[in-house]
């Protein structure tokens, strides 16, 4: 099996991906046109259960089919940096949401409708990018470990 676990599951990486920064231009244009209790609830949803899931397979299931396919040099902690600035921008949205739904109106003098819709703009594009990073930097870097075997 090996090699394959790896490459089933950066397939399956990349798949979501696609579906989840579709997922992402829509709470944009929601996040300006129709601001909502409901629409913060299911961004809050969408990043702690999918984003959190997503995450998990990177972070543990990835990790493992690497070493059972003997690929111990790849960095897996440079991959996993990104989650942790993406966990820091979550935690401050977290921190927000509670505060919004408490039903206080200001953060730190600011309106509070408009730093929440700051920082989830802040998360969806530091997760662009880290996605972008993954397909044109790391999941290559993976890949390469497979044709290496042939030279």
């Amino acid at each position: 099996m090996g090699f394959e676990k790896v490459k089933e599951i950066l397939t399956q990486l990349t798949k979501e991906h696609v579906v989840y920064l579709k997922q992402v231009e829509e709470f944009e244009k929601m996040l300006e046109e129709q601001f909502s209790p409901q629409l913060v609830q299911e961004i809050m949803e969408f990043i702690d259960e999918k984003i959190g899931e997503h995450a998990r397979v990177e972070e543990e299931d990835l990790d493992i089919a690497l070493q059972e396919a003997g690929i111990t040099d790849f960095d897996i902690d440079a991959l996993n940096f990104g989650h942790r600035t993406l966990d820091e921008i979550v935690e401050h949205l977290k921190y927000l949401v509670e505060l919004y739904n408490q039903g206080k109106d200001t953060y730190q003098g600011k309106d509070l409708e408009g730093e929440i819709k700051k920082t989830a703009k802040e998360f969806f594009t530091t997760l662009k990018d880290h996605f972008t990073e993954e397909e044109h930097f790391f999941f290559p870097e993976i890949l390469k470990y497979d044709l290496e075997r042939f030279e």
